[in-house]
């Protein structure tokens, strides 16, 4: 697929999210929390593209350790040890991720597609412990909520850059990983979105407080140490 049709593809996604698509390709996404993407505008030159890179880097692997964590303290407050390992474990390898790997990505996507958010879950759990891990859970969903758009606006960068000499070698593993992002992180966003809305449902309904906008950002730091406060609106 060309380059011009991953820009179309993300600067739709970056609508649907709410961003608007001047600012998803030049500048600061407009949501919280967000930073400004290095490497967007185009331009040649290994800086660039290197500067794209990290960011596509930090963004995405924020973005995917937070979804994997949140499907593991879903699980965690439904029982279900095992599986919790499992993902936690998946998940440590994602936040230990240098840079864009797509089969990392891809390991990371399917284990949270392995592991829908469901309603019927949520209704079980019942104790006070398993109410803890749902907001906790909640937490890591609203950073994903945040840096899927960011990873998708770094990804958007990546493919608009000209790798430099010295980014020859890594580049075409990167390009892969951006070209991946912009595919896969649409549907899971949706996903996440829906996972949110049950989850806050779920706490609503069971006088469970939410996770504050300090606690969000807490989070987001374990991956993106730059990562600036997140609205508790979300």
């Amino acid at each position: 697929m060309k380059k011009s049709t991953y820009m179309i593809a993300a600067l739709a996604t970056a609508t649907m999210m709410g961003l608007s698509p001047a600012s998803a390709q030049f500048g600061m996404p407009s949501i919280p929390g967000a930073g400004a993407v290095p490497g967007l505008g185009g331009g040649g030159g290994g800086s660039g593209f290197s500067s794209a890179a990290a960011a596509l880097a930090t963004n995405l692997k924020t973005a995917l350790y937070n979804q994997v964590m949140a499907i593991a303290l879903i699980q965690e407050a439904q029982g279900d040890k095992v599986k919790s390992a499992r993902l936690r474990a998946t998940a440590a390898a994602m936040q230990a991720m240098k840079q864009p790997s797509k089969d990392q990505m891809e390991k990371s996507l399917k284990a949270v597609e392995e592991n829908p958010v469901n309603r019927e879950g949520l209704a079980k759990v019942k104790d006070a412990e398993g109410q803890k891990k749902v907001s906790q859970a909640s937490a890591h969903m609203s950073v994903v909520l945040v840096y899927d758009g960011l990873a998708i606006a770094s990804a958007t960068a990546m493919l608009a850059q000209k790798p430099g000499p010295s980014d020859l070698a890594n580049a075409p593993a990167i390009l892969e990983t951006a070209q991946l992002a912009l595919t896969a992180l649409p549907v899971q966003t949706t996903n996440f979105q829906k996972y949110n809305e049950m989850t806050e449902a779920y706490m609503k309904e069971n006088n469970v407080p939410k996770p504050s906008a300090a606690e969000k950002q807490a989070i987001a730091k374990k991956t993106d140490p730059a990562a600036k406060a997140i609205g508790a609106g979300l």
